[in-house]
């Protein structure tokens, strides 16, 4: 699915459930309108442009469901183990390869990108990515 980061991970072996800090629930991952709608909607952005078009196409969502978009992407997650890993400069990287509800009800295969921070003992969650499963 055209641009955006997806692959060149260091630990492709999946990450242990020990080793990861699970989503609990929906206050977990913080809320970004210029990552949700100036990138992951965004049907003029240079690089999510693909993305956006495919989540209005097929899921239903467009820059003004940002928020929608946000709830069911985090819900995808809560409770998830990652399925890979990588430490990187900005902290934890985790994939998830899980369901994705779309505005109209359609469901698909996705895979959610997120880091992981921790500052002073307390952990930040961003959503980097979403971008559709290859068997799309």
């Amino acid at each position: 699915m055209g641009a955006g980061f997806h692959g060149g991970f260091g630990n492709t072996e999946g990450a242990k459930k020990k080793n990861s800090i699970p989503v609990n629930s929906l206050g977990d991952v913080r809320y970004s309108k210029k990552k949700t709608e100036g990138y992951l909607l965004n049907p003029n952005h240079p690089i999510g442009a693909s993305k956006a078009k495919f989540m209005k196409e097929i899921l239903g969502y467009s820059q003004e469901d940002s928020r929608l978009f946000h709830k069911n992407v985090v819900s995808a997650i809560i409770g998830k183990t990652p399925t890979k890993s990588e430490q990187t400069q900005y902290g934890i990287k985790y994939t998830y390869n899980t369901i994705l509800q779309g505005k109209n009800g359609k469901a698909i295969s996705a895979n959610i990108v997120v880091v992981i921070q921790k500052d002073n003992e307390r952990t930040t969650y961003k959503i980097v990515t979403v971008y559709p499963d290859k068997k799309e």
